[in-house]
């Protein structure tokens, strides 16, 4: 009988090592692309919180800078304190100041023709705070000083045009700026008669939108 040794093998084969390099590196790339892309829109929301800020921002700084947020004291109009938002009311003559409705004060304002004579200083305050008595049931305080209101076809101007891309109160890209009115329907109409409702779309770089109304008397 003849008998033939046994050689053991050990170890892998060329083939078996070339195999499991490409599954490892099919395996690595998979890996790898997954969270590039995990991490790439993980950053997403953030950019897109930051853009949106950004363009309300904007809206804030012309409303804040240019634009009067306070109605113009209207005769004839009932005013009711309210303990949740405060009533401010400007004189139907502009004079930089702006006037508070005072706690528990509630009326019919007067006729134009007595309109209240509102108080410019006082000591009892850095503003003034003098109060004044409207048709004898409403009291208004002076609650601080506004910069001269822009009327609305200058506040247009400084916007910008349709169309451009400009940085007077920040970035954006004019959409919309142009005065409506509404119809009988309520629907939405061009305006070039009264010119007293501005309405401004502004976009910013990543496409967002934000439209805002702004009044005149």
């Amino acid at each position: 009988m003849i008998f033939r040794p046994r050689h053991k093998r050990s170890g892998f084969t060329l083939i078996e090592i070339i195999i499991t390099l490409m599954i490892v590196s099919v395996l690595g790339t998979m890996i790898y692309t997954f969270f590039l892309e995990a991490f790439s829109k993980s950053v997403t929301p953030i950019t897109r919180l930051r853009n949106s800020a950004a363009l309300h921002k904007v809206m804030a700084n012309i409303t804040a800078s240019d634009y009067n947020r306070y109605p113009r004291w209207r005769s004839g109009t009932v005013y009711t304190y309210s303990a949740f938002q405060a009533t401010y009311v400007i004189p139907t003559n502009f004079n930089g100041h702006y006037y508070r409705l005072e706690p528990t004060s509630s009326g019919t304002s007067s006729a134009p023709s007595s309109e209240p004579a509102w108080p410019l200083s006082s000591t009892d305050g850095p503003y003034g705070n003098g109060t004044v008595t409207d048709n004898t049931t409403i009291i208004w305080k002076e609650w601080g000083h506004l910069r001269a209101v822009m009327p609305l076809a200058t506040l247009q101007s400084q916007i910008g045009v349709v169309g451009s891309y400009t940085n007077n109160y920040g970035k954006y890209t004019v959409v919309k700026n142009g005065f409506i009115q509404f119809d009988a329907s309520g629907n939405e109409i061009d305006d070039a008669t009264f010119k007293n409702i501005l309405k401004v779309t502004l976009q910013n770089e990543a496409g967002e939108k934000l439209t805002s109304l702004f009044f005149s008397d």
